[in-house]
């Protein structure tokens, strides 16, 4: 981090508590759970009411579909059948919104 400062809890550094790591496949659980909330699968943590917005939902599906154009080659075999699971999951949810 050479010249960086230290961030604190104020500015939700390593002092506001226990982050889970960045990796790969955190980031598609946080997409996958995000596409979810916008089919109003699951309620939004913050406001505790489940909301359909199924044009984000879209959206992050289609995140999750140029995230996998742009790793293409580059993943473990585990992130890429997390990746296929969870596209194959939320695209079975919308062709269901389309009914």
């Amino acid at each position: 981090m050479g010249d960086e400062q230290q961030m604190t809890a104020e500015d939700g550094g390593p002092a506001a508590g226990k982050m889970p790591p960045a990796t790969f496949e955190f980031l598609v659980h946080t997409l996958f759970t995000q596409a979810l909330m916008a089919f109003g699968r699951i309620p939004n943590p913050i406001t505790n009411k489940a909301i359909k917005n199924v044009a984000t939902a879209r959206h992050f599906i289609d995140t999750l579909s140029m995230l996998a154009d742009k790793t293409r080659g580059n993943l473990s075999s585990d992130e890429q059948r997390l990746l296929d699971e969870v596209q194959h999951q939320l695209r079975t949810l919308y062709l269901e919104e389309q009914k």
